[in-house]
């Protein structure tokens, strides 16, 4: 993995690098518009991003990983805290996991793990159908949701990439992993790690509004919470 850390105390940081071991590689920043303006000027990009919230210039780390998103919407946000009392934000930001100071060796270890597992995980997984008797694969990663529309079937991806082809939700389904696809809906399966928002009855993905029937809300309602929290487990 290639990753960021934003930090500005200099014995944090070097904590932090002495526990990344030779199979990753690094780049610390002590400001994270320095961070932003490399993202943004010079295309850098890193798998993980390590974001102290205490920063010493204008941009704590709340707003750096905002910005962040906004720049690589697939990044994996770790905070790194003095405090446990931004649980909330991080929520908010769907950061990957959350590390109190001083970070233990163990917990680090095992988050770089867990990251370097999500990370293969998301570019091996793919959906796989027929379209125009050509066969394609679709990363879980790209894809917001799949609709079913009378005998076609419906894969929306972001960006507003769609694909189009004959078939019927019930069996996509049941080659999907249900952790990260859920019926929501008898029209509708949802990707839960891209759902930008949960209303009453709805997700909201990219602007768009995703049904949620009442027979479906109850199991759907936990499925994204446990979701959501897998990274703080």
């Amino acid at each position: 993995m290639h990753i960021a850390i934003c930090e500005d105390n200099l014995m944090d940081a070097q904590r932090l690098t002495s526990m990344i071991d030779m199979a990753h590689t690094y780049e610390v920043y002590s400001s994270g518009q320095k961070l932003i303006s490399e993202m943004e000027e010079l295309s850098a990009h890193f798998d993980l991003y390590l974001l102290d919230i205490f920063l010493d210039d204008n941009m704590d780390g709340v707003r750096l990983a905002h910005k962040i998103r906004d720049i690589d919407s697939e990044a994996l946000i770790c905070f790194v805290s003095a405090s446990d009392d931004f649980y909330r934000e991080a929520y908010d930001l769907y950061a990957f996991q959350y590390l109190v100071k001083p970070v233990g060796r163990q917990d680090f270890e095992k988050m770089l793990e867990r990251a370097a597992h999500t990370i293969r995980r998301n570019r091996e997984r793919v959906v796989t159908f027929e379209r125009y008797g050509k066969p394609y694969a679709i990363p879980y990663g790209d894809i917001l949701y799949i609709a079913s529309q009378g005998h076609r079937l419906l894969y929306k991806c972001k960006g507003g990439v769609k694909y189009q082809s004959n078939g019927k939700l019930q069996d996509v389904a049941e080659k999907l992993d249900p952790e990260v696809f859920a019926r929501c809906h008898q029209s509708f399966l949802v990707n839960l790690y891209n759902v930008d928002d949960l209303k009453q009855n709805m997700f909201l993905c990219e602007g768009e509004e995703i049904p949620i029937s009442r027979p479906y809300y109850k199991d759907v309602k936990k499925q994204y919470r446990k979701a959501l929290f897998d990274s703080f487990d």
